[in-house]
């Protein structure tokens, strides 16, 4: 794995160099602020396959470095770890919003380091390799190809507090490790995306779940939430709990805005949205650190609101007039 590590700090960037030498990854480039950073990248021979990037650096800080480096067509995906000793939720969030994908506080233990930079190194080989089979499919073939079935995940790209799934467990744990608030999750479901999915090519379909992604976005946009889509026509959404909104709250808001052609284009499928709202899950208790068995309880709570064909415990219909 070809990791690029920047930190204004010298005695950090020997750390983490030496760290990861020890645990086999020799293929290592330092650089000590956002400018160097960017200077080689642009310089290097074959693309960077990991990032860790330090947030509080004279000049271009962190948050702004990958903020670059996402509007980067080949470094979209790229695996982003933060290290810093700033880990209020402010920045944390901040880190999320511009792509991070993940987030290790200084003085950060070696252990949990190596495993951030373990899965952020499985996740990669695993995106190289889709994209060699992909690669290897002539272009008439990957055209009749069929596309993902309608329970995948499709990538949502650009659009405020929007990350995928990985991210958004990292940025659980992360916040349950700190507690610096209480979380909250709920999910929601837009019945009519397997239709459009049906009526429609793969291209067409993320457009949709895009523009749908960003209605939700502007709903919490008081919330200042993180959303991720799961597949199903499923959004689950994560934040402080007392931040977000109700299932009742939200309801006519989203439907309505599902509505305006000017927010959610669809020219392919002929068809009116509607919602169905979970009520909003909690962590328990007894629940241990970085457990994440409450975002699988909203989802729970979302096909229970489903069932009894409310918008979210309220009884009262989750479709649109």
């Amino acid at each position: 794995m070809k990791i690029l590590a920047v930190d204004d700090d010298e005695l950090i960037r020997e750390i983490l160099s030496a760290t990861l030498e020890a645990h086999g990854y020799t293929d290592v480039t330092l650089a000590e602020s956002g400018e160097d950073a960017l200077q080689k990248i642009a310089a290097s021979p074959t693309p960077f396959e990991g990032f860790m990037f330090d947030i509080q650096m004279p000049g271009m800080d962190g948050t702004e470095l990958c903020q670059h480096v996402r509007q980067m067509e080949q470094y979209r995906n790229t695996p982003v770890i933060m290290i810093t000793a700033m880990n209020n939720k402010e920045y944390v969030d901040r880190a999320f919003m511009a792509g991070a994908t993940d987030y290790v506080t200084k003085p950060f233990d070696t252990t949990e380091l190596m495993t951030r930079i373990r899965l952020a190194d499985r996740l990669q080989s695993e995106a190289r390799k889709a994209q060699a089979a992909q690669a290897a499919v002539p272009a008439a073939t990957a055209a009749a190809a069929p596309k993902p079935p309608f329970k995948d995940p499709v990538t949502v790209k650009e659009v405020r507090g929007v990350v995928k799934s990985a991210a958004l467990d990292n940025y659980v744990m992360l916040m349950l490790e700190q507690k610096q608030f209480a979380m909250g999750a709920f999910a929601l479901r837009v019945p009519e995306l397997e239709a459009v999915h049906a009526g429609s090519n793969t291209e067409e379909f993320t457009y949709v779940v895009t523009d749908v992604a960003e209605v939700i976005s502007d709903v919490l946009v008081g919330a200042q939430a993180f959303l991720s889509y799961i597949g199903n026509g499923v959004f689950v959404c994560v934040g402080a709990k007392n931040k977000l909104p109700s299932a009742d709250s939200m309801h006519d808001e989203f439907v309505m805005m599902l509505n305006d052609p000017d927010l959610v284009y669809c020219e392919e499928v002929a068809t009116g949205f509607s919602a169905q709202i979970g009520d909003i899950a909690a962590p328990k208790l007894f629940e241990k650190r970085g457990d994440l068995r409450f975002l699988d309880r909203a989802v729970e709570k979302l096909n229970e609101a489903a069932a009894g064909g409310g918008r979210g415990g309220s009884g009262r219909s989750a479709f649109a007039a």
